[in-house]
């Protein structure tokens, strides 16, 4: 009988860690799939500094992969330095943009990624991390439920959010405002469900 149970909690244990390669190997896969996705800008302006290895969009700044939409008043793209690539152009010899580094969006920013969104007044995009870092009043919400803080992190891949507290002395706390569904406040429906009835 110890046999037995011993047997079946290896087992268990075994399919448990099995589980969780393929979940690990299932988010990298999402994750390299993101990392190769286009993503489209339009703005009413654009401004670009080879220098710098930046680009600058203003002006109703939406930008888009995927199902992660954000629009801002201003967007700069930075770009990693490319070591000893060039290209011609114009007859000059121009050293070409690595990857791509990081995105910051400042003025007015909403994040959405399916049912979540978040709004603040800064936030940056690193494109190592598939992370946004939201600043200046930041309020995370889904559905009627809303928490704000001192920082909005959003993981684009695995579609959640995190609130943070700021420090010191006076430091405001995470607020959250939670709507129960009952009744009066039935869950949303979901559009699949809908279009099935």
């Amino acid at each position: 009988m110890k046999i037995k149970v011993i047997y079946f909690f290896v087992c268990l244990i075994l399919l448990a860690s099995h589980a969780s390669a393929q979940t690990d190997m299932i988010a990298e896969r999402n994750q390299a799939l993101r990392k190769n996705e286009p993503i489209e800008i339009v703005a009413d302006k654009m401004e670009a500094y080879q220098e710098k290895k930046t680009i600058v969009f203003s002006g109703n700044a939406v930008a888009r992969q995927g199902d992660i939409t954000l629009k801002t008043d201003r967007l700069t793209v930075y770009y990693k330095r490319a070591e000893g690539k060039t290209e011609k152009v114009a007859g000059r010899e121009l050293q070409t943009a690595g990857d791509l580094d990081r995105i910051e969006a400042g003025g007015n920013v909403i994040i959405t990624q399916k049912d979540l969104s978040a709004t603040g007044e800064e936030a940056v995009y690193s494109h190592a991390a598939a992370r946004f870092v939201m600043t200046g009043r930041p309020v995370l919400k889904q559905g009627e439920n809303t928490v704000s803080g001192c920082k909005v992190i959003i993981y684009v891949n695995e579609n959640r959010g995190e609130v943070v507290k700021c420090e010191g002395e006076d430091a405001q706390r995470v607020t959250a405002i939670i709507h129960p569904q009952g009744k009066n406040n039935p869950a949303p429906v979901n559009s699949q469900d809908a279009k099935g009835k």
